[in-house]
């Protein structure tokens, strides 16, 4: 069981997942995918190579990167991002993460949009995700 109160998915290797560049081409962004519990969501995601903040390196040129969440779904409600955790991978080749957003998403939401915004000094990349949910069995 993790954090939200439900099951986890089985671990993925972080190199058969897919990446988008992000952060003008500095990093690459895999999402292994969003897990979903009565009262919240999370998105997992990892960022290759490590987020400045996880490598314990002092140094007066690296920034430092934050992250959110934003999302709606296609019944047009809105979910507000609670944060998240993240850290340096085993091997200590990525930031290994996840960000969370509540409420719950509707059981009857056929497509969540998710919008994680990267935070760097004054500015801000974002990045859009849409994540297919499966409709709920009928009575």
């Amino acid at each position: 069981m993790n954090g939200l109160g439900e099951r986890t998915a089985p671990v993925v290797d972080p190199t058969d997942t897919p990446r988008i560049t992000i952060l003008d081409g500095r990093y690459q962004l895999a999402v292994h995918g969003l897990a979903r519990a009565d009262d919240a969501f999370a998105v997992a995601y990892s960022v290759t190579p490590p987020m400045p903040g996880d490598l314990h390196i002092p140094s007066p040129v690296a920034s430092r990167l934050s992250l959110r969440l934003e999302a709606d779904d296609d019944l047009g409600h809105r979910y507000t991002g609670t944060g998240g955790a993240h850290g340096l991978s085993a091997d200590g080749l990525r930031t290994e993460g996840t960000v969370s957003g509540q409420p719950a998403v509707a059981a009857e939401a056929a497509e969540l949009r998710v919008r994680l915004v990267f935070r760097r000094g004054p500015e801000e990349y974002a990045y859009r995700l849409a994540f297919p949910l499966p409709l709920p069995p009928e009575a």
